[in-house]
């Protein structure tokens, strides 16, 4: 069955001179239960525009997954750099094939990337922020290394259907 999932994520206190030149980046990975694979809590890594996704099974081994990012929308104001991103998704309920434990369409971990330009250095960098780290933390500008946001809330990861 069609599945959704509701991913949201904001960047706080952008700093002054990196503020218009922070953005996200149309990649996500998250945790989703693979029925292909048979496994649960596959990272699965999907990009903007690309009508499947990839389920990292093993170090080893790749394969496709019947999942996509349907909506990718940024909103920046103030200090703020807000994602709101929807995954559809196919899922069935099944067992892990290792472990035996029971499928969930919910997944339990998401990272997200965001680019940033550095106008001090004038070069390009890439980070990520996601569910499983200590916050609050900073992001640091990879050129210049300064602060360049506050990452004060772990992303959210909703099931809309």
């Amino acid at each position: 069955m069609l599945r959704s999932l509701e991913i949201k994520a904001t960047l706080s206190e952008l700093e002054d001179a990196h503020r218009d030149h922070v953005f996200w980046e149309p990649t996500i990975e998250l945790s989703l239960d693979c029925f292909i694979c048979e496994r649960v809590g596959r990272t699965t890594a999907l990009k903007l525009g690309d009508e499947r996704a990839v389920c990292i099974s093993r170090r080893d081994y790749k394969h496709f997954a019947a999942a996509r990012i349907s909506a990718f929308d940024v909103t920046s104001q103030d200090a703020l750099l807000v994602l709101r991103a929807v995954i559809d998704f196919w899922w069935v309920p099944f067992q892990d094939a290792k472990r035996g434990g029971n499928a969930t369409p919910l997944s339990r971990w998401v990272r997200l990337q965001y680019g940033c330009y550095c106008p001090h250095q004038e070069a390009s960098g890439k980070g990520s922020i996601q569910t499983n780290v200590r916050r609050p933390w900073s992001p640091r500008c990879g050129e210049c290394k300064k602060e360049i946001a506050v990452d004060a809330e772990v992303p959210s990861i909703r099931l809309l259907v």
